[in-house]
């Protein structure tokens, strides 16, 4: 309260709110009738009625109760001076205890009169004249009290019985009990009613009639009636009382002295109506429990704040003042609205709060195993709690009423459409929402979804696709979506508004969906990068450390690297310990398996979507699908199939015993599907976690089996139908995604080695080459490229390393500490680049390997069969030729580097392709690469190390014969033909051409295979970049006229030559 001084009209409102109040506690205590009596069984000649209800007390006048009321507010010291309380007892035990002789009441009253005398005293503790009793049970003497009932004794009562408590005189004896110093009057109030509740309870039926009954009931309703009091009137007893906290009666359990009986509760909440200022009371109590908990951690002792919120959500009136408070829905920073939001507080408590982390994982490095997963137990069985928990509230709250319900569901709104920043990449942690709030934001609104996630999905065609047309809670905007050409296509469609509201499935799916992208999408990229930087963290600090030596000669350069040392360790164990809190959430087994059952839904929500029938998994899709997708799918955002392949993906590595087989299934079907319809999704980054899972899926386990998808792919019909072309056409559209390209295709490459053995697939992909001609091409063209590609790169980073190596082993004296330093640098980079594209180029040639000796004739297509031989000629010349010394590395399966390996599989697509003819010719005109030595040599290297069978061994000596003979022959046909009119050369390849085209943009001359060939890597037209299409190239029918002319011609010429020579010789 402020200290300064009210002014006059600020007291006199006091004073009139004061009088009011007053006013209405006397209207509380209006004369009630009293019950009729019904005769006591139990004592004979009892009379129908007691001379209580015979002689009907006079109303007491209002002015009264104001005296007394007032008379309260002040010290009594009349009350003081002759109160005696008794020594501290034991609570009386309420259990009647059956007398077998009924003794005569003292005193001269009734055998009821003297019931209600003893049960008032038991329950209020009090009595009114001092007995050994009251002092044995610690009750309070009451002798005032007995004075002014004396006094409203009417004058024949006086002397013939003695005062006594009654309903009638139930105000006089709470004020004068409630204004006695160190009486907590809501404490007592409470206590009252408790007692008078087991005294109902405990008492015998057959000892309780209708009379005593209501005495009991009158006595908790006049102790609930002064609770109210006690709590919107707190200085209506005077003295020094303090406010009534209702927070803190909230969070004892009902049956703690200090807490709230949840009978007093629905009692307290029933007067609402007449009561107003009771409901600002148990507002604030609502935010102060907020406050409260947004101090606290996991921890703390939050649970009875967890608990007090959960008996106010179960009760319609309070969860109806809760939701409808302007904080419940508050405004503030993304950071910030888990401390300010009424609700946020209490999905702040998780293991993944930094000073949970900190206590529990701390110097984790240098724990034991099991006190990690002892600490990761207990945390996960409290997270599992308190997710429970939430999730009881929050069902409970959306039951209370349809607008409690909406306003529930725009606090998740409000806190996803605050948190997109949290799906960046890189984003800053402070600006946005903590790991665990967003966690358990997911986990919350995944146990909404559960009631309609039933196996069957009969419920999945209540979500409407029209979600975000008509006016959802969620905010999209900024968000990608699947396939808009443009940001303004996307507003164009979403401006045009649909009538009607959302149903409660279709908002509950819609925000789960956010919740998983933003929450625990998210947080396990968060935890992979920690993953990444935690070892590099380590390595700076080795690194320091073992520098420090240089320092030692200069104290303040060393105190300063000491301190920086400090901070380092303190920031890596920090790291540490918030990584090991995330996987408490993470790797458990319920979360994910939460995750695994919603991504399934997902997954058959959208697949319904773009099949025709609607009617997925009752009928699998069709593939492949209508060329464009409903305009609805290609407006929804980006997330919707990102998190699937996220969370997905994060299962399939760290869980994998979670998966079954209902999921796995639709997962196939999904990837496939979208694979093979690559248009529907263009942004390959999201298909490429797709293909990362089937990769995890087809690896053995860590127990030796097979892995999760290993009976999947070769016994599903739709996966055995599809899959093949689904991979091939993926292959083919990463091409233009340098960064991502190697990865996914190392991942194809080991998928199509996996399933290889099936003939069903080799099947496949023979019908592919046959049917499906250009496309087929475009993909081993594109398999060349690579192959190339990284081995070309990885061959010069093995030599780097080699180069590197030798010049730290021999001039270890010549180097400065600088020089060293870098060319360490240069080498480990040389190493990376060596690795992976080593690890690459191996699983490529392999799959070349493979497909040349199962469908060889596709290899051997003009537009490829050059680029092939070029690429087979090349290497092969790398790994025996001159320079072959330059690749001995030290340790070189470091860098999965086997260059006998490498040099059985290149041989075996010789031996694959050693009798088709183009192929012969390819490898003959290959000037760059081609050397009959080298054959030599590979052959010489096969033996020496029984890299071949003898049988392979003949067929590659053979094939060099039959290379060298072709090469003779075309080198006298090129002899024949001299030299080559410029008009008649191919600008690219230098060579004469024998089908040109003309290119229709640029207008340039090119052989129809040259053209052919670029068109396989690069759509565009090589001399302006323009788009290109082969059906677009015109037919140069009068120049290809002029060159066979002129090759008839000096055929003809050359043959006269031979025939002159002849006849000279032979004249």
């Amino acid at each position: 309260m402020s200290s300064n001084p009210n002014p006059p009209d600020a007291d006199a409102d006091a004073d009139a709110i004061r009088e009011k109040r007053l006013a209405r506690l006397a209207a509380f205590q209006q004369p009630r009738p009293s019950p009729t009596p019904t005769p006591d069984s139990s004592v004979p000649g009892t009379p129908t009625s007691s001379s209580a209800a015979t002689t009907p007390t006079q109303p007491r006048p209002e002015s009264r109760l104001l005296a007394a009321a007032a008379a309260a507010s002040a010290p009594r010291t009349d009350v003081a001076a002759t109160l005696k309380r008794a020594a501290p007892a034991a609570l009386e035990d309420n259990r009647p205890s059956p007398t077998p002789v009924q003794k005569v009441p003292e005193g001269g009253l009734t055998v009821e009169e003297a019931w209600e005398d003893l049960k008032l005293g038991q329950i209020f503790r009090v009595a009114l004249r001092p007995n050994p009793k009251a002092s044995s049970s610690g009750y309070m003497v009451l002798e005032d009290l007995r004075k002014d009932l004396e006094d409203e004794m009417p004058p024949e009562e006086k002397d013939v019985k003695i005062a006594r408590l009654s309903v009638q005189n139930l105000d006089q004896l709470i004020l004068s009990i409630c204004g006695v110093p160190g009486v907590v009057p809501m404490d007592h109030l409470v206590s009252a009613w408790r007692r008078s509740m087991d005294i109902q309870r405990k008492t015998p039926a057959s000892k309780l009639d209708t009379e005593k009954i209501q005495i009991l009931k009158e006595a908790r309703r006049m102790c609930v009636n002064y609770m109210v009091c006690c709590i919107t009137v707190p200085d209506m007893f005077g003295g020094a009382q303090e406010p009534v906290r209702l927070d803190e009666r909230l969070v004892h359990d009902s049956e703690n002295d200090r807490g709230l009986p949840q009978e007093v509760l629905q009692e307290l909440v029933s007067k609402f109506d007449e009561e107003p200022e009771l409901i600002t009371s148990f507002q604030d109590a609502f935010k102060n429990l907020s406050a409260k908990v947004a101090e606290m951690n996991m921890s703390d002792n939050y649970k009875p704040y967890i608990n007090a919120l959960g008996r106010i959500s179960h009760m319609k009136p309070l969860a109806e003042i809760f939701i409808n408070l302007p904080e419940f829905l508050a405004d503030a920073e993304p950071f910030k609205l888990e401390k300010a939001m009424l609700l946020g507080p209490f999905f702040r408590i998780s293991p993944v709060q930094p000073d949970v982390a900190k206590q529990y994982f701390s110097n984790a490095k240098n724990q034991s195993a099991v006190v990690i997963r002892d600490a990761t137990n207990a945390l996960r069985m409290a997270m599992k709690a308190q997710q429970d928990q939430l999730a009881q509230i929050v069902t409970a709250l959306c039951k209370a009423s349809p607008s409690a319900r909406s306003r529930v569901l725009e606090f998740f709104a409000k806190v996803l459409n605050a948190n997109k920043k949290r799906a960046a990449i890189n984003y800053d942690r402070q600006e946005v929402a903590s790991d665990g709030f967003m966690l358990n934001i997911t986990a919350v609104l995944t146990r909404l979804c559960e009631p309609f996630m039933d196996a069957s999905f009969s419920k999945i065609d209540r979500i409407e696709v029209e979600y975000f047309r008509r006016n959802p809670k969620l905010d999209i905007k900024s968000e990608t979506k699947l396939k808009a050409s443009s940001e303004a296509e996307s507003e164009e469609f979403y401006s045009h508004t649909l009538e009607g509201t959302n149903n409660f499935i279709t908002e509950v799916f819609f925000l789960t969906v956010a919740a998983y992208h933003y929450g625990l999408s998210a947080t396990e990229s968060e935890r992979d990068g920690l993953s990444k930087d935690i070892p590099e963290m380590e390595r700076h600090l080795e690194k320091i450390e073992q520098d420090r030596n240089k320092w030692a000669g200069q104290p303040s350069a060393l105190a300063i690297l000491d301190r920086n040392i400090k901070k380092i360790k303190e920031r890596l164990d920090k790291a540490i310990a918030y990584k090991y809190a995330q996987e408490v959430a993470l790797f458990d087994n319920s979360v994910q398996a939460s995750a695994l059952l919603f991504m399934r839904y997902q997954m058959v929500w959208l697949l319904r979507l773009v099949d025709s029938t609607n009617q997925y998994p009752i009928q699998i899709p069709t593939l492949p699908l209508p060329e464009q997708p409903a305009p609805e799918f290609c407006h929804l955002p980006e997330y919707m199939v990102e998190s699937i392949g996220n969370i997905m993906s994060f299962v399939a590595l760290y869980t994998s015993d979670l998966l079954i087989s209902t999921q796995l299934a639709d997962l196939m079907v999904f990837s496939v599907t979208f694979f093979r319809s690559s248009t529907y999704i263009p942004k390959v980054t999201l298909k490429s976690k797709l293909v990362e899972i089937i990769y995890w899926g087809i690896l053995p386990n860590s127990r030796g089996g097979t892995g999760f998808l290993a009976e999947l792919i070769h016994g599903n019909r739709f996966v055995l139908q599809h899959l093949m072309h689904a991979l091939m056409t993926f292959y083919i559209e990463i091409e233009k995604h340098y960064y991502d390209k190697f990865t996914v295709r190392f991942h194809i490459s080991k998928i199509i080695q996996s399933i290889w053995p099936n003939q069903q697939y080799r099947d496949k992909l023979e019908h592919e080459s046959d049917t499906n001609l250009d496309f087929f091409v475009r993909f081993v063209a594109l398999l060349l490229n690579d192959v190339t590609y990284v081995l070309d790169h990885s061959l010069t980073a093995l030599t780097e390393i080699r180069r590197l190596q030798d010049e730290l082993e021999q001039m270890p004296s010549t180097l400065t500490a600088e020089q060293r330093a870098e060319k360490e640098k240069l080498l480990a980079k040389s190493e990376r680049d060596a690795t992976s594209y080593t690890q690459l180029g191996n699983e490529t040639v392999i799959m070349v390997n493979l497909f040349t000796s199962a469908i060889p004739d596709s290899f051997v297509q003009p537009e490829i069969v050059t680029r092939l031989a070029s690429m087979l000629d090349y290497n092969l010349e790398a790994l025996v030729g001159p320079k072959c010394n330059s690749l001995r590395v030290r340790n070189p399966d470091k860098y999965r580097f086997n260059p006998k390996s490498l040099l059985g599989e290149i041989t075996s697509i010789y031996v694959n392709l050693k009798g088709k003819e183009a192929f012969v010719e390819a490898i003959a005109r290959d000037g760059r690469s081609y050397s009959h030595q080298t054959f030599e040599q590979a052959v010489g290297v096969l033996r020496r190390h029984n890299l071949k069978s003898q049988e392979d061994i003949e067929a590659l000596v053979k094939l060099a014969m039959k290379v060298e003979e072709t090469k003779r022959r075309e080198e006298e046909e090129e002899l024949e033909l001299g030299e080559v009119p410029d008009e008649f050369t191919d600008p690219l390849m230098a060579t004469l051409m024998e089908d040109p085209v003309i290119l229709p943009i640029s207008g340039i001359t090119i052989d129809r295979q040259t053209i052919k060939a670029h068109l396989l890597s690069d759509a565009t037209d090589p001399f302006n970049r323009t788009p290109l299409k082969i059906e677009d190239v015109v037919e140069d029918v009068a120049l290809k006229a002029k060159i066979n002319a002129w090759i008839a011609e000096r055929k003809a010429a050359v043959k006269a030559e031979k025939v002159a020579g002849k006849m000279d010789i032979d004249g």
